[in-house]
């Protein structure tokens, strides 16, 4: 998600975000500027396929107009969203949102749109701002993709809006390119506006987890029982193999980290289950590759927003609301 092309472009507000690429553009952007501003106003034609004297009837090339390149192949029933389509679509999110960055990697095979929305405070001035982020693709490979989140501005830290709201439910819409495409966006329209309202749950949920006043035995209870989730094992505090061993000294290993940064933290923002979740959150998403390859800031807030940082963030925040 960073291999930004010289037929890529982007704009960002204030700061570069991600891959730290594209314009910075200085004053707010609407939904309607950012699309001029990013350079996200071309189009993706489908055209028929030939190779060697032979018609295809059940594939068709993705044509990006505006440098006439192919950026894809999909059958021949594919639907194609353009970018106009989706920054309208964006504008559901309500009358005040601006756009904090937006663009293409990839010879624009993939687009992404993140709207900024209204921030709250958590407790003694944590402070949680609000953002849609939206992914889609020009290629086939990416289903538009609407994923209501925020993120705790002290860390940067990530987590799904509305988490909880329905159980094992992931708050996130998804729109494959085939069949009624303007019923879905109707659908997706929708929906948005409902998880545009639903933030005030979010914000209620957030309060609850903060206004608690966990025991320091109840804050290393909650960091053990958070791995376990997140790693699908048991941990025996007596063990009896080396491999139970080793799977307790990782254990100890992470929550000695988590408890470094929780008591780092408690004192600005205080000692409860919001600040321990937050602990683990700033953990998962700013760890390093387990194979030893550096993560690119593009990589990472991917993951972050739709990735298995985003699946692991929302398991830490929803055991935080379990000890509510």
């Amino acid at each position: 998600m960073h291999e930004m092309t010289e037929n890529d472009s982007a704009a960002y507000f204030k700061e570069p975000a991600w891959h730290g690429l594209g314009n910075v553009v200085d004053s707010v952007m609407g939904v309607d500027d950012a699309i001029t501003a990013s350079g996200l106003d071309w189009s993706v034609v489908k055209r028929g396929i030939w190779a060697n004297g032979v018609t295809s009837d059940d594939y068709r090339a993705l044509v990006r107009t505006d440098i006439d390149k192919i950026i894809g192949v999909v059958g021949e029933r594919y639907k194609i969203v353009q970018n106009w389509e989706v920054f309208n679509l964006a504008k559901n999110f309500g009358d005040e949102v601006t756009v904090e960055s937006a663009g293409s990697v990839q010879d624009g095979r993939k687009v992404y749109l993140l709207l900024q929305g209204e921030s709250f405070d958590a407790g003694m001035g944590d402070e949680v701002q609000k953002y849609m982020a939206l992914f889609w693709s020009h290629d086939g490979t990416q289903a538009l993709t609407a994923l209501p989140t925020s993120i705790r501005v002290v860390c940067k830290n990530t987590l799904d809006m509305v988490i909880g709201q329905a159980a094992g439910a992931r708050n996130k819409i998804t729109l494959t390119h085939a069949g009624d495409m303007e019923g879905k966006m109707e659908q997706a329209r929708l929906a948005i506006v409902r998880f545009n309202e639903s933030g005030v749950f979010f914000e209620e949920a957030v309060r609850r987890v903060a206004d608690t006043n966990p025991s320091t035995r109840e804050i290393n209870q909650f960091f053990f029982e958070v791995y376990e989730k997140l790693n699908g094992i048991r941990i025996n505090v007596n063990p009896q193999t080396e491999e139970e061993e080793s799977v307790k000294l990782n254990a100890l290993t992470s929550v000695a980290e988590w408890t470094e940064t929780f008591e780092e933290e408690n004192t600005d923002f205080g000692w409860n289950y919001w600040v321990a979740a937050n602990a683990v959150t700033n953990s998962i998403q700013h760890r390093v590759n387990t194979r030893g390859r550096k993560r690119t800031p593009a990589s990472r807030a991917y993951s972050n927003l739709i990735g298995k940082g985003a699946t692991d963030s929302t398991t830490v925040f929803r055991h935080a609301l379990s000890m509510v």
